[in-house]
């Protein structure tokens, strides 16, 4: 059947083409002959689909120029838009998604649909949420196009992703690399010495936020902890020679300002551990390029202590885990030079005085570069690996 005038038309174009047919609408005629000018919507692989596209013009008609934005440029457009009011590890995240996208990059973002979303998502070697990750990216840019009249639906809610795989809890130590490039920037961001703190004790992040100054013994070098049960509170964990120099500076700080908190935010108060999790840990692993949580410090003790065959009860005992076994209670309760020696053992797996001579002197001075968290000249070098 011929189509009404001024419908458009699909034609074959010669020549071996991957796209051989050609959608085009009428946009006027031409004033001196009287023959129709034409616009091409895009090429097709099969006259259906050529045929489809001219239908979906006519039916909602729209700007040709805009829909020939291909989902390249698009990205460009929108990343322009989005990237400066996001973290750098979303940045990271999203062009990580924009990658594996790579199969549509050069297609119109137009005619996009459901079963090209969905076939380079299945197409794609990502995990459950590398997957969800590519399916955000898309509908942002659908809702960025949508905004600007390119397109008139987000077809990315209609895609599966499959079956979501049960939550696993992944914790991995801090490698020996990652501990250097962290003493080497105790100077720029500010409360790194407490997750050296964390990795050296094998205490919780809220244990030690929550520790007292009265339960800090320096000279017996011990500080007293715990909150979880019977067996984590009110233990004593004994201070490695790794951290004992934050110890004592977080210790006389705090008495010199009067107040009772080992640990202080920095308007002088108790820092909360959703503020230290949020505004302080992961900007400081963001900013180091280091991918952990707050519980790995404990994770990574736990895994040192290990492998320098340290006692395995004085490890439960100094991370307030309850014994496995039944032992008798002269057994259970360790002396703290006892728990001391087997911490101590660490010394055998890192070089202590290598990892002090890393502090830059301006720690001890509190000349911190924090707040700017932009990697300095002098560790942006550094590789973990």
């Amino acid at each position: 059947m011929r189509n009404p005038n001024g419908y458009g038309c699909v034609y074959k174009a010669t020549g071996n083409r991957r796209k051989p047919y050609i959608a085009r609408i009428t946009i006027g005629w031409d004033e001196e002959t009287g023959k129709q000018l034409f616009k091409n919507i895009g090429s097709f692989a099969t006259s259906p689909e050529a045929n489809k596209a001219l239908a979906e013009y006519n039916a909602d008609p729209y700007d040709i120029d805009a829909a020939k934005v291909t989902f390249s440029e698009l990205y460009e457009q929108w990343s322009i838009e989005k990237y400066p009011k996001i973290s750098r590890s979303m940045v990271l995240s999203y062009k990580n998604a924009y990658r594996a996208c790579k199969p549509i990059h050069d297609m119109q973002f137009v005619l996009i649909r459901k079963h090209h979303i969905q076939m380079v998502i299945n197409d794609s070697d990502k995990t459950y949420s590398g997957r969800e990750r590519m399916k955000m990216l898309i509908s942002q840019m659908s809702h960025f196009a949508m905004e600007n009249d390119i397109v008139k639906k987000d077809y990315s809610p209609f895609v599966d992703l499959g079956d979501k795989p049960d939550k696993q809890l992944i914790r991995k130590p801090f490698t020996e690399d990652e501990i250097k490039k962290m003493y080497q920037s105790l100077h720029v961001y500010r409360y790194t010495d407490t997750i050296l703190m964390m990795i050296f004790s094998g205490v919780r992040p809220s244990e030690l936020l929550l520790t007292e100054t009265e339960n800090v013994h320096l000279d017996e070098n011990y500080f007293i902890c715990g909150i979880k049960n019977s067996s984590s509170r009110n233990r004593k964990v004994p201070i490695s020679a790794f951290v004992r120099p934050f110890f004592e500076k977080y210790y006389n700080e705090a008495v010199a300002s009067g107040s009772k908190w080992l640990i202080q935010n920095t308007e002088g108060q108790q820092m909360k551990y959703s503020n230290f999790n949020r505004d302080k840990f992961h900007k400081i692993m963001e900013r180091l390029e280091l991918e952990h949580t707050p519980h790995d410090g404990r994770h990574s003790f736990a895994s040192f202590m290990d492998k320098v065959e340290a006692n395995k009860l004085c490890t439960q005992l100094i991370m307030g885990h309850s014994p496995r076994v039944l032992i008798d209670n002269v057994y259970v309760h360790k002396t703290v030079p006892e728990l001391q020696a087997e911490i101590d053992k660490l010394e055998n797996l890192f070089n202590l005085d290598e990892m002090l001579s890393l502090i830059d002197p301006a720690y001890w001075k509190n000349e911190y570069q924090y707040l700017t968290f932009a990697p300095p000249p002098e560790i942006a070098h550094i590789k973990v690996g």
